[in-house]
């Protein structure tokens, strides 16, 4: 069985990764202009037309800006997002997907894949989260892929679905002392850091230090501010993470870097 996960990018700037399991081909958000999707997805050998669906997880532009550019190319290419998320990105939008709604909090099919959409706070129209169950010969059975980011707190729902995870991206949005001697308007960083906004680093950790057994073998720290964190603040705070579990691979993405970090 042929399994592969890439992260094209994950940022405050734009969010995309693909995952591919035998035959089957999804992208989860698509959050960059279209050259830039191209360029990242022949990085990791795939065409746009290789693409069987796209699962997006909220209407803000770094989570869906290159629908319209990869629908160009594949204009049969199924886009899975909940009732609201898509009304909200059709009225961007000159050409009509081919939607495939989902009830926010369900478990469905697509090919040889079961997805469960993961409600998150965060201040869009009904976001989400996702977690795929994917088959996967090494593991006996099968891997959960996890994709959460943009939420502004744990909730009891986020914490179980992150313990179920094998491969788990998590948000580490910004770090504290940098987003208050930023530049950005008070009302912008009380955003931030609301209840729906975003994940500190801290908020990152605390999440997975609370968490009594978990299964995760590989985590994935995106959605990095480029003007609020770095790689290595990130890096710093997750040791306490590692030395919780010793096991655990730790990948922080940089929000800078164009080059696909995969999973194989």
């Amino acid at each position: 069985m042929a399994f592969a996960f890439h992260i094209l990018g994950t940022s405050s700037s734009g969010n995309c990764s693909i995952l591919q399991a035998d035959d089957t081909r999804i992208m989860l958000d698509a959050g960059f202009p279209g050259p830039r999707l191209e360029s990242s997805l022949s990085k990791v050998g795939i065409e746009v037309p290789a693409i069987d669906a796209i699962f997006i997880t909220h209407e803000h532009t770094d989570h869906c800006i290159g629908l319209t550019a990869l629908l160009r190319q594949n204009p049969l290419l199924k886009v899975f997002a909940n009732r609201e998320t898509a009304r909200r990105i059709q009225a961007t939008l000159k050409i009509r997907p081919n939607w495939q709604i989902f009830e926010t909090g369900t478990t469905f099919e697509f090919r040889n894949l079961k997805i469960t959409s993961i409600p998150i706070p965060h201040d869009a129209a009904d976001p989400v989260g996702f977690a795929l169950d994917c088959p996967h010969a090494d593991s006996g059975g099968h891997k959960r892929v996890t994709w959460l980011t943009d939420l502004g707190h744990a909730t009891d729902v986020v914490r179980h679905h992150c313990a179920l995870a094998d491969i788990l991206v998590l948000e580490a949005n910004y770090d504290d002392e940098m987003l208050d001697l930023s530049k950005r308007p008070m009302s912008l960083k009380q955003r931030i850091r609301g209840n729906h906004g975003h994940l500190s680093n801290q908020d990152a950790r605390d999440l997975l230090l609370g968490l009594k057994e978990w299964q995760t073998s590989h985590l994935y720290l995106g959605h990095l501010s480029k003007e609020c964190n770095r790689t290595i603040l990130v890096d710093e705070m997750m040791q306490a993470v590692r030395n919780h579990k010793e096991d655990l691979q730790v990948t922080v993405i940089d929000p800078l870097e164009e080059t696909p970090v995969s999973y194989w």
